[in-house]
């Protein structure tokens, strides 16, 4: 201890060298702000009776992945005819795997016509015709 009083230089902490020379210690950085995660959409087609089931089916696998959603678009007809959700969602990079295994699950559905899976830029990622 009395050495760093006298060698302030030797204090790693800097606290030594603020108080020596009458300065408040410095603040810590802050982190640098994460980039945000990438936005995707998630186009499902299918009958419209059944359109809720699937909903809730990709509901909770999203749930399940920790993904957030930031909206939700339905668009509904008669319930013998086709209807869609658009799910709009943020995903990690490395959840996109994931991400995809569930299209691939809800395009093998006998109730879904069409998946479609895109990210922000425009650039489909995955269509899959049932």
């Amino acid at each position: 201890m009395r050495i760093k009083q006298f060698l302030p230089f030797l204090d790693r902490t800097g606290a030594a060298l603020t108080a020596a020379a009458g300065c408040k210690p410095a603040a810590p950085k802050p982190a640098a702000p994460q980039p945000a995660a990438p936005i995707y959409q998630f186009t499902i087609v299918s009958l419209g009776d059944t359109l809720n089931a699937l909903r809730k089916q990709l509901y909770y696998e999203l749930r399940d992945l920790d993904l957030r959603v930031l909206a939700v678009r339905i668009s509904r007809s008669e319930s013998d005819q086709l209807a869609s959700t658009i799910v709009t969602l943020h995903c990690p990079p490395h959840l996109r795997n994931l991400l995809g295994a569930v299209a691939l699950r809800l395009g093998q559905s006998p109730d879904v016509r069409r998946v479609h899976w895109e990210c922000e830029s425009g650039a489909a990622i995955a269509v899959l015709p049932a």
